[in-house]
């Protein structure tokens, strides 16, 4: 069925091209008509003024019945009607029957109706005409000829229309079963080859939007499984926790108990956070606004709100920046606030927070002394979930989306994230940069 509506589709399109180009030809043909009529009139009667002459002349000295008598003679000798007529009878203007009165002759009528008035007859005109004799409705050859030529155009537009059109059918044809087959849920949908050009950009967004789909319920399964799988520990601390309070009688205890409650909901309001916030990016729900700022005012004043979390290791800050940098003041803290809890995750006594200002590109890079990051393992630590492996001395790593953040957030602003070395402090570098005229 929604074939033969495309194909009913198509065939009224080139239908209407056709019918559109009859017509325009057609206007065409009766503008030159109407343009050329005055043209015509005047050729008719300059050519037929000798004869309406004679003819008025030979009529003029006759009573009426011989007059009548000498029509019908002239009537059966020429190729057009000779007759006379009453004045009254025919649709003539004021203006053409004062020319009438003068002695001129009128011509009018498609087919040239010419009137001449007879000397001393007001009531009676002499008409000859139409000089078309044809019967039966027949059009002028030429007309007919006209008309003919803008048939055979209109169909040849219509032809080639069609033609035209088919590969253009064929790959609405297509996109429409795509479509079909996308909104039954079947993701996997290959998008057609097309056979024109017209649908590519279609074709080309298409693909690109499954493609981003496509990643993004990959993104959503495994970010759903690996948040339940973090949830677990958590839960079953915090119940084992509650579990203890309740039969617990010693105060120490007790309280020991409520502060591991409190670091297991502590972890659960972070873990939510973070995931949100990385689900949020994933999907491309945060979009960066850009200001020009002071970006360095904003950086020191969210180090310093950190120092409370960095677990007792010393936060530096060396900011250099100039008065104007394009950033988004929403997304950078995201980025800052991640990066710090991370490297104070990893730190043994020091955190250095630096950014400057270098061709064009703003920089900033969160070092501390750690242990570092080995180079085959640097770019998996960018992915979500993804934890390197644990050490005796910091144990776990977190829930592995602090450095995705902060890699969403460098892109968002037209730059990228990576980690190195810190070169004085020894351990891990994480290094963010973008244009400092905006993204």
């Amino acid at each position: 069925m929604a074939a033969l509506t495309l194909r009913a589709s198509l065939l009224r399109m080139a239908l209407g091209l056709g019918l559109a180009v009859l017509a325009l030809a057609l206007l065409v043909e009766g503008l030159v008509l109407v343009g050329a009529s005055e043209v015509t009139d005047d050729y008719v009667r300059s050519f037929m003024r000798g004869t309406v002459d004679l003819l008025v002349r030979d009529l003029a000295p006759l009573d009426p019945p011989a007059r009548r008598d000498r029509v019908q003679e002239l009537d059966a000798q020429f190729d057009y009607p000779v007759r006379l007529i009453p004045a009254e009878g025919e649709r003539l203007s004021a203006n053409q029957r004062a020319r009438l009165a003068r002695g001129e002759v009128i011509v009018t009528g498609f087919n040239r109706r010419i009137y001449a008035a007879l000397p001393g007859e007001p009531d009676q005109l002499l008409l000859l005409g139409p000089l078309d004799t044809r019967r039966g409705g027949e059009l002028p050859k030429e007309l007919a000829s006209q008309l003919a030529v803008a048939v055979v155009l209109a169909l040849g537009v219509a032809m080639l229309a069609w033609w035209q059109l088919r590969p253009l059918w064929r790959d609405l044809r297509g996109l429409q079963r795509a479509a079909e087959r996308l909104s039954a849920g079947r993701l996997d949908t290959e998008m057609p080859v097309l056979q024109s050009r017209l649908f590519a950009p279609v074709v080309v967004a298409s693909r690109a939007m499954l493609e981003r789909l496509a990643t993004a319920l990959a993104t959503q399964r495994e970010m759903t499984g690996a948040v339940s799988h973090e949830l677990r520990t958590p839960l079953a601390r915090l119940r084992f926790a509650i579990d203890a309070l309740v039969d617990e009688d010693n105060g120490t205890a007790r309280e020991q108990a409520v502060l591991a409650c409190e670091r297991d909901i502590d972890e659960l309001d972070s873990l939510i956070d973070a995931s949100l916030t990385a689900a949020r990016m994933d999907m491309g729900a945060m979009q960066p606004e850009l200001i020009s700022g002071d970006l360095g005012e904003l950086l020191i004043l969210e180090a310093k709100s950190l120092e409370p979390l960095m677990d007792g290791k010393l936060l530096e800050t060396e900011v250099r920046l100039p008065g104007k940098i394009s950033f988004d003041p929403r997304l950078v803290p995201y980025a800052l606030r991640n990066g710090l809890r991370n490297a104070a995750r990893h730190a043994r006594t020091r955190v250095h927070l630096s950014a400057w200002v270098e061709a064009g590109q703003l920089w900033m890079a969160i070092d501390d002394d750690g242990e570092g990051v080995a180079p085959a393992m640097r770019e998996a630590a960018f992915e979500p979930f993804k934890r390197l492996e644990k050490s005796p001395r910091t144990g776990t790593r977190g829930f592995g989306l602090g450095l995705s953040i902060v890699r969403h957030v460098a892109q968002a602003h037209g730059g990228q994230a990576r980690l190195g070395e810190a070169p004085r402090l020894g351990g891990a570098r994480l290094l963010l940069h973008w244009p400092a005229g905006g993204a």
